[in-house]
Protein backbone atom coordinates (compact mmCIF):
# COMPACT_ATOMS: atom_id res chain seq x y z
CA UNK A 1 0.00 0.00 0.00
CA UNK A 2 3.02 1.96 0.39
CA UNK A 3 4.11 1.50 -3.21
CA UNK A 4 4.88 5.37 -3.91
CA UNK A 5 6.68 5.94 -0.91
CA UNK A 6 8.92 3.38 -1.54
CA UNK A 7 9.48 5.16 -5.02
CA UNK A 8 10.69 7.70 -3.07
CA UNK A 9 12.90 6.19 -0.94
CA UNK A 10 14.43 4.55 -3.40
CA UNK A 11 14.92 7.08 -5.67
CA UNK A 12 16.46 9.33 -2.92
CA UNK A 13 19.03 6.56 -1.68
CA UNK A 14 20.20 6.13 -5.68
CA UNK A 15 21.08 9.82 -5.83
CA UNK A 16 22.86 9.24 -2.31
CA UNK A 17 24.74 6.15 -3.96
CA UNK A 18 25.40 8.36 -6.76
CA UNK A 19 26.73 11.05 -4.82
CA UNK A 20 28.90 8.51 -2.64
CA UNK A 21 30.22 6.69 -5.81
CA UNK A 22 31.50 9.92 -7.15
CA UNK A 23 33.25 10.75 -4.09
CA UNK A 24 34.63 7.18 -3.85
CA UNK A 25 35.74 7.94 -7.25
CA UNK A 26 37.74 11.27 -6.14
CA UNK A 27 39.20 9.59 -3.51
CA UNK A 28 40.64 6.93 -6.14
CA UNK A 29 42.06 9.69 -7.78
CA UNK A 30 43.54 11.33 -4.90
CA UNK A 31 45.25 8.07 -3.92
CA UNK A 32 47.20 7.44 -7.16
CA UNK A 33 48.25 11.04 -7.37
CA UNK A 34 49.82 10.89 -3.85
CA UNK A 35 50.99 7.38 -4.06
CA UNK A 36 54.91 8.33 -3.66
CA UNK A 37 53.98 10.26 -1.13
CA UNK A 38 52.51 7.55 0.87
CA UNK A 39 55.57 5.42 2.41
CA UNK A 40 55.74 6.60 5.95
CA UNK A 41 59.45 6.52 4.84
CA UNK A 42 58.82 9.52 2.41
CA UNK A 43 57.71 11.29 5.88
CA UNK A 44 60.91 11.58 6.94
CA UNK A 45 62.94 11.11 3.93
CA UNK A 46 64.67 14.79 4.55
CA UNK A 47 66.48 13.05 7.63
CA UNK A 48 67.88 10.70 4.91
CA UNK A 49 71.03 13.43 4.55
CA UNK A 50 74.62 13.07 3.52
CA UNK A 51 76.46 10.99 6.50
CA UNK A 52 73.36 9.21 7.15
CA UNK A 53 74.28 5.19 8.42
CA UNK A 54 71.23 2.99 7.38
CA UNK A 55 71.16 -0.24 9.84
CA UNK A 56 68.35 -2.94 8.51
CA UNK A 57 67.24 -5.68 11.47
CA UNK A 58 65.38 -8.55 12.39
CA UNK A 59 64.15 -8.86 15.76
CA UNK A 60 63.18 -11.94 17.25
CA UNK A 61 59.18 -11.20 16.87
CA UNK A 62 59.96 -11.00 12.62
CA UNK A 63 59.54 -7.31 12.99
CA UNK A 64 61.91 -5.49 10.38
CA UNK A 65 63.55 -2.88 11.97
CA UNK A 66 65.50 0.20 9.88
CA UNK A 67 67.95 2.46 11.72
CA UNK A 68 69.20 5.93 10.19
CA UNK A 69 71.83 7.41 12.37
CA UNK A 70 73.39 10.60 11.77
CA UNK A 71 76.01 11.42 14.83
CA UNK A 72 76.78 15.20 12.88
CA UNK A 73 72.93 16.10 12.89
CA UNK A 74 72.34 14.14 15.90
CA UNK A 75 69.98 12.67 14.57
CA UNK A 76 68.26 9.08 14.60
CA UNK A 77 65.15 7.84 13.18
CA UNK A 78 63.78 4.13 14.09
CA UNK A 79 61.55 2.28 12.07
CA UNK A 80 60.13 -1.11 12.98
CA UNK A 81 57.81 -2.45 9.97
CA UNK A 82 55.41 -4.64 11.38
CA UNK A 83 53.61 -5.92 8.56
CA UNK A 84 49.48 -5.34 8.92
CA UNK A 85 50.08 -3.85 12.38
CA UNK A 86 51.35 -1.01 10.64
CA UNK A 87 54.81 0.92 11.40
CA UNK A 88 56.13 2.66 14.69
CA UNK A 89 58.25 5.02 13.85
CA UNK A 90 60.72 6.51 16.93
CA UNK A 91 62.34 10.37 15.73
CA UNK A 92 65.29 11.71 17.83
CA UNK A 93 66.39 14.82 17.30
CA UNK A 94 67.88 18.14 18.88
CA UNK A 95 64.74 20.37 20.55
CA UNK A 96 66.25 23.00 17.95
CA UNK A 97 65.40 21.72 15.15
CA UNK A 98 61.91 20.32 16.40
CA UNK A 99 58.57 22.34 16.08
CA UNK A 100 57.98 24.81 18.82
CA UNK A 101 54.61 23.05 19.74
CA UNK A 102 54.20 19.39 21.23
CA UNK A 103 51.21 18.13 21.01
CA UNK A 104 49.53 14.74 19.64
CA UNK A 105 47.99 14.61 16.48
CA UNK A 106 45.87 12.00 14.90
CA UNK A 107 44.82 11.61 11.02
CA UNK A 108 42.90 8.88 10.31
CA UNK A 109 44.51 5.33 11.75
CA UNK A 110 47.93 7.65 11.82
CA UNK A 111 49.05 9.05 15.45
CA UNK A 112 51.88 11.25 16.21
CA UNK A 113 52.96 12.35 18.98
CA UNK A 114 55.89 14.74 20.16
CA UNK A 115 57.76 15.19 23.47
CA UNK A 116 60.86 17.14 25.14
CA UNK A 117 63.11 16.23 27.61
CA UNK A 118 65.87 18.54 27.96
CA UNK A 119 67.35 19.39 24.47
CA UNK A 120 66.43 16.45 22.74
CA UNK A 121 62.83 15.75 21.43
CA UNK A 122 61.33 12.53 20.31
CA UNK A 123 58.35 12.33 17.77
CA UNK A 124 56.51 8.81 17.58
CA UNK A 125 54.82 7.99 14.34
CA UNK A 126 52.24 5.35 14.79
CA UNK A 127 50.61 4.04 11.70
CA UNK A 128 47.98 1.48 12.99
CA UNK A 129 46.25 3.11 15.23
CA UNK A 130 42.29 3.11 15.52
CA UNK A 131 39.38 5.49 13.57
CA UNK A 132 36.76 6.59 16.10
CA UNK A 133 33.45 5.23 14.81
CA UNK A 134 32.84 8.66 16.12
CA UNK A 135 33.85 10.59 13.11
CA UNK A 136 32.28 7.81 10.66
CA UNK A 137 28.82 9.10 12.09
CA UNK A 138 29.53 12.68 11.79
CA UNK A 139 29.31 12.74 8.18
CA UNK A 140 27.18 9.89 7.97
CA UNK A 141 24.76 12.26 10.32
CA UNK A 142 24.73 15.13 7.67
CA UNK A 143 23.71 12.84 4.56
CA UNK A 144 20.95 11.37 6.81
CA UNK A 145 19.85 14.91 7.85
CA UNK A 146 19.80 15.64 4.02
CA UNK A 147 17.94 12.27 3.57
CA UNK A 148 15.03 12.90 6.08
CA UNK A 149 14.48 16.95 4.79
CA UNK A 150 13.94 15.09 1.50
CA UNK A 151 11.83 12.55 2.75
CA UNK A 152 9.83 14.23 5.80
CA UNK A 153 6.49 15.31 3.87
CA UNK A 154 5.05 12.15 3.03
CA UNK A 155 1.32 13.06 3.89
CA UNK A 156 1.82 16.53 2.82
CA UNK A 157 2.25 15.59 -0.15
CA UNK A 158 -0.68 12.95 -0.49
CA UNK A 159 -2.90 16.04 0.59
CA UNK A 160 -1.13 17.89 -2.42
CA UNK A 161 -1.35 15.20 -4.84
CA UNK A 162 -4.03 12.85 -4.64
CA UNK A 163 -5.53 12.96 -1.21
CA UNK A 164 -8.85 11.31 -3.12
CA UNK A 165 -7.01 8.30 -4.07
CA UNK A 166 -5.12 8.11 -0.88
CA UNK A 167 -8.02 7.72 1.37
CA UNK A 168 -9.66 5.19 -0.94
CA UNK A 169 -6.79 2.58 -0.35
CA UNK A 170 -8.23 -0.62 1.58
CA UNK A 171 -6.45 -0.36 4.66
CA UNK A 172 -6.76 1.62 7.70
CA UNK A 173 -5.28 5.96 7.58
CA UNK A 174 -3.03 4.82 10.91
CA UNK A 175 -1.69 1.47 9.19
CA UNK A 176 -1.21 2.94 6.02
CA UNK A 177 0.73 6.29 8.12
CA UNK A 178 2.78 3.73 9.74
CA UNK A 179 4.03 1.71 6.84
CA UNK A 180 4.98 4.96 5.21
CA UNK A 181 7.17 6.44 8.51
CA UNK A 182 8.44 2.97 8.87
CA UNK A 183 9.13 2.92 3.97
CA UNK A 184 11.12 6.31 5.29
CA UNK A 185 13.06 5.01 8.43
CA UNK A 186 14.25 2.71 6.72
CA UNK A 187 15.50 4.90 4.05
CA UNK A 188 17.23 7.70 6.50
CA UNK A 189 19.31 4.21 8.34
CA UNK A 190 20.13 2.82 5.02
CA UNK A 191 21.77 6.48 3.82
CA UNK A 192 23.51 6.39 7.18
CA UNK A 193 25.10 3.15 6.43
CA UNK A 194 25.99 3.81 2.87
CA UNK A 195 27.37 6.89 4.16
CA UNK A 196 29.35 4.84 6.16
CA UNK A 197 30.88 2.38 4.04
CA UNK A 198 31.63 4.83 1.29
CA UNK A 199 34.23 6.42 3.91
CA UNK A 200 35.42 3.23 4.83
CA UNK A 201 36.63 2.69 1.42
CA UNK A 202 38.21 5.86 0.87
CA UNK A 203 40.16 4.89 3.99
CA UNK A 204 40.87 1.77 3.39
CA UNK A 205 42.60 3.33 -0.13
CA UNK A 206 44.85 5.15 2.21
CA UNK A 207 45.77 3.16 5.18
CA UNK A 208 44.41 -0.40 6.43
CA UNK A 209 41.56 1.12 8.80
CA UNK A 210 40.61 -0.64 12.26
CA UNK A 211 37.37 1.52 13.51
CA UNK A 212 36.85 1.55 17.60
CA UNK A 213 33.42 0.59 18.29
CA UNK A 214 34.51 1.01 22.22
CA UNK A 215 32.98 3.53 24.78
CA UNK A 216 31.91 6.94 22.96
CA UNK A 217 31.69 5.28 19.38
CA UNK A 218 29.16 2.93 20.54
CA UNK A 219 26.62 5.84 22.07
CA UNK A 220 27.58 7.93 18.62
CA UNK A 221 26.21 5.30 16.57
CA UNK A 222 22.86 4.98 18.89
CA UNK A 223 22.85 8.58 19.17
CA UNK A 224 23.91 8.98 15.42
CA UNK A 225 20.56 6.89 14.28
CA UNK A 226 18.36 8.49 16.76
CA UNK A 227 18.66 12.47 15.94
CA UNK A 228 18.08 11.80 12.34
CA UNK A 229 15.09 9.83 12.90
CA UNK A 230 13.47 12.46 15.63
CA UNK A 231 14.75 15.54 13.32
CA UNK A 232 12.43 13.66 10.42
CA UNK A 233 9.32 12.91 12.64
CA UNK A 234 9.02 16.85 13.79
CA UNK A 235 9.53 18.08 10.06
CA UNK A 236 6.76 14.77 9.50
CA UNK A 237 4.37 16.56 11.78
CA UNK A 238 5.40 20.26 10.69
CA UNK A 239 4.83 19.90 7.33
CA UNK A 240 1.44 17.34 7.76
CA UNK A 241 -0.07 20.27 10.15
CA UNK A 242 0.74 23.15 7.70
CA UNK A 243 0.67 20.87 4.30
CA UNK A 244 -0.78 23.94 1.69
CA UNK A 245 3.05 25.22 2.31
CA UNK A 246 5.29 22.07 3.33
CA UNK A 247 7.69 23.20 1.10
CA UNK A 248 8.30 26.45 3.09
CA UNK A 249 8.54 24.36 6.25
CA UNK A 250 11.10 22.32 4.81
CA UNK A 251 13.46 25.09 3.57
CA UNK A 252 13.22 26.58 6.89
CA UNK A 253 12.93 24.00 9.40
CA UNK A 254 17.28 23.80 9.44
CA UNK A 255 17.90 28.02 9.23
CA UNK A 256 15.03 28.46 12.20
CA UNK A 257 16.92 25.25 14.44
CA UNK A 258 20.69 26.98 13.34
CA UNK A 259 19.09 30.94 14.72
CA UNK A 260 17.11 29.38 17.73
CA UNK A 261 20.70 27.70 19.07
CA UNK A 262 22.52 30.29 18.46
CA UNK A 263 20.36 32.50 19.87
CA UNK A 264 20.88 30.34 23.29
CA UNK A 265 24.38 31.55 23.31
CA UNK A 266 23.38 35.00 24.19
CA UNK A 267 25.08 36.30 27.37
CA UNK A 268 21.45 37.62 29.19
CA UNK A 269 23.96 40.48 30.32
CA UNK A 270 20.28 43.00 29.78
CA UNK A 271 16.69 42.76 30.21
CA UNK A 272 16.57 42.02 26.47
CA UNK A 273 19.04 39.54 25.93
CA UNK A 274 18.08 37.94 28.72
CA UNK A 275 14.27 37.17 27.15
CA UNK A 276 16.12 36.70 24.28
CA UNK A 277 18.01 33.86 25.50
CA UNK A 278 15.35 32.25 27.79
CA UNK A 279 12.87 32.32 24.64
CA UNK A 280 15.56 30.40 22.37
CA UNK A 281 16.26 27.76 25.37
CA UNK A 282 12.15 27.03 26.01
CA UNK A 283 12.42 26.50 21.91
CA UNK A 284 15.54 24.79 21.66
CA UNK A 285 13.86 22.28 23.75
CA UNK A 286 11.99 21.03 21.46
CA UNK A 287 14.54 20.33 18.70
CA UNK A 288 16.01 16.30 18.62
CA UNK A 289 19.51 18.41 17.34
CA UNK A 290 19.88 20.16 21.17
CA UNK A 291 20.27 16.80 22.64
CA UNK A 292 23.19 15.64 20.65
CA UNK A 293 26.33 16.81 22.42
CA UNK A 294 29.62 16.91 21.75
CA UNK A 295 32.59 17.89 23.97
CA UNK A 296 36.19 18.22 22.52
CA UNK A 297 39.22 19.15 24.10
CA UNK A 298 43.14 18.16 23.74
CA UNK A 299 42.60 14.95 24.93
CA UNK A 300 39.19 13.65 23.89
CA UNK A 301 36.07 13.70 22.34
CA UNK A 302 33.33 12.80 24.19
CA UNK A 303 29.37 12.70 24.07
CA UNK A 304 28.30 13.42 27.12
CA UNK A 305 28.52 9.89 28.53
CA UNK A 306 26.54 11.02 31.81
CA UNK A 307 22.93 11.88 30.70
CA UNK A 308 23.24 9.72 27.66
CA UNK A 309 20.37 7.83 28.78
CA UNK A 310 18.30 10.61 29.04
CA UNK A 311 18.87 12.10 26.04
CA UNK A 312 18.49 9.18 24.54
CA UNK A 313 15.31 8.65 26.17
CA UNK A 314 14.60 12.05 24.73
CA UNK A 315 14.91 11.90 20.93
CA UNK A 316 13.01 8.50 21.20
CA UNK A 317 10.52 10.32 22.82
CA UNK A 318 10.54 12.83 20.36
CA UNK A 319 10.22 10.29 17.50
CA UNK A 320 7.19 8.75 19.19
CA UNK A 321 5.45 12.16 20.12
CA UNK A 322 5.93 13.76 16.68
CA UNK A 323 5.15 10.93 14.82
CA UNK A 324 2.11 10.50 16.79
CA UNK A 325 0.80 14.23 15.61
CA UNK A 326 1.83 13.64 12.27
CA UNK A 327 -0.33 10.58 12.09
CA UNK A 328 -3.50 12.40 14.32
CA UNK A 329 -3.32 15.18 11.59
CA UNK A 330 -3.69 12.73 8.61
CA UNK A 331 -6.49 10.36 10.13
CA UNK A 332 -8.45 14.36 10.49
CA UNK A 333 -7.95 15.54 6.69
CA UNK A 334 -10.69 15.18 4.60
CA UNK A 335 -10.91 15.23 1.30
Amino acid sequence: MNYVEWLRVRNCLRIVAIILAIGVVLAVILRISLTRYMSPESWIQHFHQPGTVVTHITLPDGTARTVWDNVHEQTRVVIDDRGYAGKHIVVTEPASRAHSEHDNVAVGSVHVSESQNGSVTTTVIDTNGSVPMLYYMAFADVVALIVAMVLAAPFAREVDGHLEVALTKPVSRTRYALGVIGADVVGIIAASFMTVVALYLCQLLFESARVDFSGVNARAVIMGLAAPLAWYALLCAATTWFNRSYVAVLVAALPVAIVIGALTLVEPTNVVAAIVHQVAWVLSRFDPWTYVQLKVDSASTDTGSANFGLRLSLEILFFIVYGALAVFKWQRVEA
